[in-house]
């Protein structure tokens, strides 16, 4: 993304270079958020991002691919427009490091050499990567010092669940992937989901989840992860049992949002529990959950008031 106030050196550079290599970009602005500029190299950018993250988006048409681009950059600049307000990104915060190990992980690469490596084919950079890691995280940051006294967490329930664990010799868990979406009113839901069944038909599941789920798991094919069952809520608990491997459920109503879950994955575990560790899990869960909500609201109500022009 940049600058708007850099744009006439861009395209005379774009023009003085016009018979070289470069012209093979085929530079061209096709969006302007506020006073930042996106053009057709960030959207290009964006997509080997994205399949990056996520190689089945390849299954999906050229079209969709671009819009998805496009809603991931916008995402992305609103976010980043929004943090620049109260600090400067630097890449100095120690919290880059730790997401990117666990990104690395939870994507099965050994080490972050192998991972860079595996960048490089989609012409990114791990420093790529760290810039877009800092963004989503200092935004999670912000949303926390915005919204943390507005957390309601039920800690005896957490503590009961806990206890409950203790009565079995095994934990069962989940490794689970999700799509959250809204709905204005009754016709935009029916349409939505009926455009999200069919995607998942279509498109299969993670791909889905890259073009319709508004969770911030959406640019890793919505994939949460192994959960333990008794870190859920009875309402997904009784969806779960009616799935078998591979299964997704029905739309799950979370607030004013919907959540559609697949199981990847089942096991069980043999029980050592360390119940202090487990109920700040739970905790942590159950803060993360809440924050998410929050910043779903906070992010679409800045949207409304951004200028988002398409060219």
């Amino acid at each position: 993304m940049i600058s708007f106030k850099k744009i006439f050196f861009l395209v005379l550079f774009s023009y003085l270079f016009s018979s070289s290599s470069f012209s093979s970009i085929n530079f061209k602005i096709i969006m302007k958020i506020n006073n930042e500029i996106i053009t057709t190299y960030d959207i290009e950018k964006e997509i080997n991002y994205l399949l990056a993250l996520n190689p089945k988006l390849k299954e999906i048409n050229e079209t969709q691919l671009i819009n998805l681009a496009k809603k991931s950059l916008t995402k992305e600049v609103i976010r980043k427009i929004e943090i620049l307000k109260y600090k400067e990104l630097n890449l100095k915060n120690s919290q880059i490091e730790s997401v990117l190990n666990n990104l690395i992980q939870n994507l099965n690469f050994s080490n972050e050499s192998e991972f860079e490596k595996y960048l490089e084919k989609f012409n990114i950079s791990i420093n790529d990567l760290k810039k877009k890691i800092e963004i989503e995280n200092e935004w999670k940051n912000m949303i926390y010092i915005k919204y943390n006294k507005s957390i309601n967490i039920n800690k005896n329930d957490l503590i009961s669940k806990v206890e409950n664990l203790g009565n079995n010799n095994f934990i069962f868990e989940y490794n689970l992937s999700e799509i959250v979406f809204t709905n204005l009113n009754d016709t935009s839901y029916k349409n939505k989901l009926n455009n999200i069944e069919n995607s998942i038909i279509n498109n299969g599941f993670e791909n889905t989840a890259n073009l319709y789920s508004i969770s911030d798991s959406s640019k890793v094919g919505g994939k949460i992860g192994w959960v333990t069952k008794n870190n859920l809520s009875i309402i997904i608990i009784n969806e779960l049992e009616k799935l078998s491997k591979g299964e997704y459920s029905s739309p799950i109503k979370i607030g004013n949002n919907f959540l559609i879950l697949k199981i990847n994955e089942t096991r069980k575990t043999p029980k050592k529990i360390d119940k202090k560790a487990e109920l700040d899990r739970m905790i942590l869960i159950e803060t993360t959950k809440q924050l998410d909500k929050f910043s779903n609201i906070f992010y679409n109500k800045i949207k409304l008031n951004a200028k988002i022009s398409e060219f």
